[in-house]
């Protein structure tokens, strides 16, 4: 199987592949369709977010979300990550529990999510440039790993089921339905196996959110409990209006004294961060073997640079703290394995994520029709991401640690990240580590989980 000539790659500038699309794009038509429906309305989420705890209309929100995911789309074409880019899941019931509790509705809030995007930009910018990135995820204890995906797992939890139980019982029904549903095809055992045997609930399955989405539609409309109102035309969102509301241009920078208050948060999500580049990567490594024609460059240095590039760009336009992270794991996973299975139905893997997020022009959010479609339903979409993060929280945190003792100080620091201001959380943290646990921080080199896996 010959290899794609570099020239059909993209235009290289520095480390980085400048990849135009249709150029060195290819159309790939399953998973366009797929990001039509799935990435737009999952982006979607942020929306009753906005409106509910930030005092933005629907109408700004949208175009807040606009702009933002024209930011994250810049990985694939302006730096040629193999990534399919996403939101900071873990790290997002942590990051809005610590906004709202902590500070008034209005300018100063989207002041925290500059904050925090400049922060978490030049973490990720010094640990680029020192190459001290594996060596500090290495020396962190277990413990601790695991009580901040522990912390991210509680706050989505609390959120969805007591402080904002609300929508449970308007929309009992549908709700629970789609929770039920999401559930199902994410995490059932029996599910899963069925997966191997049936192709049909495989397709269903790799739909992420969608079926939840969906059986919340039927059963609400059915029950009453969910009223579309369908508007035809184009939406025309009021680009200079939001940012009038939320960039730092125009709201004023945040004082010194709030970057610090952000600096713990930050880490925990470049944490986060690291850790969703390594499952990328290894999803990459465990296909590439089928794909030879297409060796892809992997390079954690070069991609924390662009996540910081996105990050810093997004604090002055789009200030939309943990969007701007380095991997949607369930889109990743989709077109990995349609890459795997053949240059017939992915050209190369950049083609397949820029198609499923459609060449990084979010066009479907100009489409009234679709916008007021998914509006009455993204209260359900935001309840359904926060449960499934919590639960994939929990499976991924309960592993990393073996001992019972650990165990029980990654819960206790996972609860005080959830509930108290971090600064309280850190110090109960190292208190734990260190007097109770014993489990010092020990500076070791790492394995390199980002070797190249082939040259591009």
């Amino acid at each position: 199987m010959s290899e794609l000539p570099n020239r059909s790659r993209g235009w290289r500038w520095g480390p980085f592949t400048l990849c135009v699309p249709l150029l060195h794009l290819k159309v790939v038509p399953s998973q366009m369709l797929q990001g039509l429906v799935v990435a737009s309305a999952t982006s979607m989420i942020m929306a009753p977010v906005m409106t509910g705890y930030f005092g933005l209309s629907f109408e700004e929100a949208v175009a807040l979300i606009l702009l933002a995911n024209t930011v994250l789309c810049s990985s694939f074409i302006l730096f040629g990550e193999p990534f399919a880019p996403g939101m900071l899941t873990p790290a997002f019931p942590l990051v809005l529990t610590f906004i709202v509790s902590g500070y008034p509705e209005g300018p100063e809030r989207f002041q925290v999510m500059t904050a925090l995007s400049l922060s978490l930009a030049a973490i990720a910018l010094l640990f680029s440039l020192t190459g001290l990135s594996r060596r500090v995820m290495a020396s962190l204890p277990a413990a601790l790993k695991a009580g901040i995906i522990f912390g991210a797992a509680i706050s989505a939890m609390d959120r969805v089921f007591v402080k904002d139980v609300a929508l449970f019982e308007t929309h009992p029904l549908s709700a629970s339905t789609a929770l039920i549903v999401a559930l199902l095809f994410t995490f059932s055992s029996p599910i899963q196996q069925l997966r191997a045997r049936n192709r049909i609930v495989d397709a269903v399955s790799s739909l992420g959110l969608l079926p939840g989405f969906l059986a919340a539609a039927l059963v609400g409309v059915a029950a009453g409990e969910v009223q579309f109102d369908i508007q035809w035309g184009w939406l025309l969102p009021p680009i200079g209006a939001t940012l009038a509301k939320v960039s730092p241009l125009a709201i004023g920078w945040p004082p010194l004294a709030m970057y610090l208050e952000v600096l713990p948060l930050a880490f925990v999500a470049y944490v986060i961060l690291f850790g969703d580049f390594v499952t990328g990567t290894e999803m990459i490594r465990s296909a590439q073997g089928e794909r030879p024609d297409d060796p892809i460059d992997i390079n954690f240095e070069r991609t924390q640079v662009a996540v910081a590039a996105r990050n810093g760009v997004s604090a002055v336009i789009a200030p939309l703290f943990p969007f701007q992270g380095v991997l949607w794991t369930g889109v990743h996973a989709v077109v990995v394995q349609a890459w795997q299975s053949g240059r017939d139905k992915v050209v190369d893997l950049r083609s397949g994520i820029g198609s499923y997020y459609v060449y990084g022009l979010p066009f479907i959010y100009l489409c009234l029709p679709w916008v007021s479609l998914v509006k009455p339903l993204m209260s359900i979409a935001l309840m359904l991401t926060l449960a499934l993060t919590a639960f994939a929280c929990f499976m991924v945190a309960a592993p990393l640690v073996r001992k019972p003792l650990e165990m029980v100080c990654a819960l206790v620091i996972g609860y005080m990240l959830a509930v108290f201001d971090v600064w309280t959380a850190i110090a109960v943290a190292i208190f734990l580590l260190v007097a109770v646990n014993g489990n010092l921080p020990r500076w070791r080199k790492a394995e390199n989980p980002t070797a190249e896996v082939g040259e591009n």
